[in-house]
């Protein structure tokens, strides 16, 4: 697996920002608009993730946190792969603490299939972390959620957005995600935008109103 894009901080460092980008993309696809966010005080580490067959593209490889099986709300999930993303997450964190910042200053997010895996790995992390955001996302692991959780991973704050006009992970299913994550207990922000499968200015400021209130 490539290293992940840094996008170094502009003042001293005292909070990291670990973004993971959707299906077929890559590290740096959201490293522009992380500078955009004008969050000096914060790295943001954007990983890559590494190519591998995924079945509703008909087996074609590309970068992938792990194979997606279907689109539907009950559709299987590849266990194994988000297992694995899961821990490359938490070492990720680990090696943040180790060099220096705080776990309740790290945050974790994504979009899409990386903003699926993000939300998993803050919910099971042992340690309570900064924040975690969910852009066009949705839940990894939603059946199995409830009895991998721990109390630090629900204590974490977190903040979901989703286009109403999805046609990749419908409006639904954000909806769904949510409820879920919210009946565990967890601070949920969940905002609603008229976009499809993307981001938006509005969504874009929102986020980066989360980020300087959760690690300011």
């Amino acid at each position: 697996m490539a290293a992940p894009i840094v996008v170094s901080p502009t003042s001293r460092h005292t909070a990291t920002v670990i973004w993971l980008h959707g299906l077929g993309d890559n590290g740096s696809g959201w490293s522009d608009v992380a500078r955009q966010l004008n969050l000096p005080w914060i790295k943001f580490l954007l990983p890559n993730a590494p190519s591998r067959p995924v079945t509703i593209n008909m087996g074609a490889s590309m970068p992938a946190w792990a194979d997606i099986k279907g689109l539907s709300p009950d559709a299987p999930e590849d266990e194994e792969g988000t297992m694995k993303t899961r821990q490359y997450i938490h070492d990720l964190i680990a090696e943040e603490v180790k060099n220096g910042i705080p776990a309740d200053r790290i945050m974790v997010g994504g979009f899409s299939q990386g903003a699926a895996m993000a939300c998993f790995a803050a919910l099971t992390h042992e340690v309570r972390l900064g924040g975690c955001f969910v852009l066009s996302g949705y839940l990894a692991m939603r059946n199995k959620v409830p009895r991998l959780v721990t109390k630090e991973g629900v204590s974490t704050p977190f903040f979901q957005a989703h286009g109403v006009q999805d046609p990749v992970v419908p409006f639904m299913f954000g909806q769904l995600s949510s409820n879920v994550i919210q009946s565990l207990g967890v601070n949920m922000k969940f905002k609603q935008y008229n976009m499809d499968h993307s981001s938006c200015d509005q969504e874009l400021k929102d986020l980066r109103d989360f980020i300087a209130a959760s690690v300011p």
